[in-house]
């Protein structure tokens, strides 16, 4: 009978508070009194951005300190600082004229303090900055650009390129916020033609266009009837051919095929080795990620690349291959698949690349080669085991 009554009570108790109006949060004590005003501003001017420091006011109830002002697109732009901090940035200019920026400090009853209008004159900003530090010269297929982004800006890259009527249009773009940025766009003939780039930034601020006529290099895909399957001692056991992956859709023109590892008996990292069957100057390659797995599961994210014009031993120990691209010291250019949102892409442009694939580009001073090995570092999902959808390699053959 106890628990009878019990039950009752809790359903009369939420029958009560269900026909209660939502309960909305408010301070505790609420007056009129507005806090006064932040004191003694003074300015850190940065590139396209400023901070703020000043004196905040002697108030008890006071939140925080808010920051307003408008970009160059019109948009209104509101910032807000804590009442544990006595500075306020602002961000998104894309010119070094003269910025007004309005400071008020609210309260908790909120509370507005007379507004406090202060001068900033932003630095050249990075989307400008970098695009002066642009090259551009002849590569495999098309044309390499590189660059110098000190403050490793989060910017876009826009690349464009002659059309068949001789008009600039949009290729690509890139994402990026590396110190020596690079990246090599392909496809074309090796025909005089002119190639450009734009700058953008996360605020939508852009720079003037640089240009530049460029021959690129010849190139041409590598024939993947050729490709075989190379197994090292130090290779993954699995042959990469665990959980329905087989080693040969590695390079089977399909991405609905995949490879995989097994987790902890392959170990750690797990290495792909192929032969390409000639040997070649490579240009570049694109890897596809397994396509059910968006970023996720055992894509590769972190991994670097050796290769070899003959097998230095069957032991394969690293130390005998070249290093292609690789992340440790000194080499510093391992490859790191990228997702363009993390970089200020969008949800479409995530995508797009997905299904497309990652491309690295190899240097136009690395050595003729005949067999390539994947080393994998960290999975997207991290992982013990690992797969790809597809791998494509391009370049010049050298002997057949």
């Amino acid at each position: 009978m106890k628990k009878l009554i019990f039950l009752f009570a809790i359903t009369g108790v939420l029958a009560f508070f269900s026909g209660c109006e939502e309960i909305v949060k408010e301070p505790l004590f609420k007056d009129s009194v507005a806090p006064g005003p932040v004191t003694n501003a003074t300015v850190l001017n940065l590139p396209g951005s400023a901070m703020i420091s000043y004196n905040l006011p002697n108030d008890d109830d006071l939140l925080y300190v808010k920051a307003e002002y408008t970009l160059a697109s019109g948009m209104k732009v509101e910032s807000k600082s804590s009442n544990y901090i006595n500075s306020i940035l602002v961000e998104g200019f894309g010119d070094t004229t003269e910025k007004t920026i309005t400071l008020t400090a609210v309260d908790r009853s909120e509370n507005q303090s007379t507004p406090v209008t202060v001068k900033v004159n932003p630095e050249l900003p990075d989307v400008h900055s970098v695009k002066n530090t642009i090259e551009m010269i002849a590569d495999f297929g098309g044309v390499q650009y590189r660059w110098k982004n000190e403050n490793n800006a989060p910017l876009a890259f826009k690349i464009l390129a002659t059309d068949s009527t001789g008009v600039l249009s949009e290729v690509e773009t890139v994402f990026s916020g590396v110190t020596d940025g690079m990246y090599t766009v392909r496809g074309f003939e090796p025909e005089e033609k002119e190639f450009a780039i734009v700058v953008r930034d996360r605020w939508d601020n852009y720079s003037d266009t640089a240009k530049a006529t460029v021959v690129p290099l010849f190139e041409e895909q590598l024939d993947k009837s050729l490709f075989e399957q190379v197994q090292l001692d130090n290779d993954a056991p699995s042959g990469w051919n665990a959980w329905e992956g087989k080693y040969e859709f590695s390079f089977d023109n399909d991405v609905n095929t995949f490879n995989h590892t097994y987790a902890g008996s392959d170990g750690w990292p797990q290495i792909w080795t192929v032969d390409l069957g000639v040997v070649a100057r490579l240009s570049r390659f694109n890897l596809v990620q397994r396509q059910n797995f968006f970023y996720a599961h055992g894509n590769f994210r972190l991994f670097d690349v050796y290769g070899a014009k003959e097998i230095p031993g069957q032991d394969g120990n690293l130390e005998d291959w070249v290093p292609l691209r690789v992340a440790a010291p000194p080499y510093n250019n391992g490859c790191i698949s990228i997702r363009p949102s993390q970089l200020g892409g969008t949800a479409a442009e995530d995508q797009d690349h997905f299904e497309k694939g990652d491309e690295f580009s190899f240097t136009l001073d690395d050595p003729e080669i005949r067999y390539v090995r994947l080393v994998v570092n960290e999975t997207w999902g991290l992982t013990g085991f690992s797969h790809f959808a597809e791998i494509t390699f391009w370049g010049q053959v050298i002997e057949e």
